[in-house]
């Protein structure tokens, strides 16, 4: 597996590099900013080939960059298309949309798609249950949340399109009572550090709204 964390642009944002290590393909989560780090960390550190380029919303610190990526590889770029037609992100169409229930496939392993708005109106996770260990530890899978959830807080909700009581319900119905995702699964926010589902059920200073 190749999995990298970058944090780039103006407001250190998480963008991530996920695919396989046996196919070289990946994808670029979230091309915030630092094109030319994202571009050279997937050349010449793991000379992989990107299929695509993912958005989990459209605010600007997760887009700044996703044309230069865009143009550079000639991959096509997927999202929601609600950020579209909200306003949130229009600056480019997607190439595919992406719906809850649809799995992308990278070399061997898969990643699902989650609508999870409240952040946004489009705001979307991808969650992947074939990783089965990061970092010499055994877990479940793992999450890319965007502004979803972080480590021990949430998104925010007061932003043009957000919602508090949908970004409750999504972080509720589709990551803590997902009959798919346990509490060993690791969560990649769009800012900040890493963590895990079952630390937020214990840590998180929102967890009585969503748990």
């Amino acid at each position: 597996m190749i999995l990298k964390r970058l944090v780039v642009g103006p407001l250190s944002t998480n963008s991530y590099i996920f695919g396989s290590s046996d196919t070289k393909e990946i994808v670029v989560i979230d091309p915030g900013g630092d094109s030319d780090i994202i571009i050279n960390t997937i050349e010449k550190e793991f000379d992989a080939k990107p299929i695509a380029v993912l958005l989990t919303h459209g605010h600007f610190d997760h887009t700044l960059r996703v044309g230069k990526i865009l143009r550079y590889f000639d991959i096509p770029l997927m999202y929601n298309k609600k950020e579209y037609d909200s306003g949130t992100y229009n600056q480019r169409k997607a190439d595919k949309w992406l719906n809850e229930g649809d799995i992308i496939n990278i070399g061997e392993l898969n990643l699902h798609v989650l609508e999870t708005p409240g952040h946004s109106p489009g705001s979307l996770c991808f969650y992947s249950k074939d990783v089965k260990e990061y970092n010499n530890h055994k877990i479940d899978g793992i999450i890319f949340s965007g502004d979803l959830i972080f480590r021990r807080s949430i998104g925010r909700s007061d932003l043009r399109g957000g919602n508090p009581n949908l970004l409750f319900s999504s972080i509720r119905n589709k990551i803590m009572y997902n009959s798919e995702i346990t509490n060993d699964y690791l969560i990649f926010p769009g800012h900040m550090g890493i963590t895990s589902v079952g630390e937020e059920r214990d840590l998180n200073m929102f967890k009585n709204y969503f748990l």
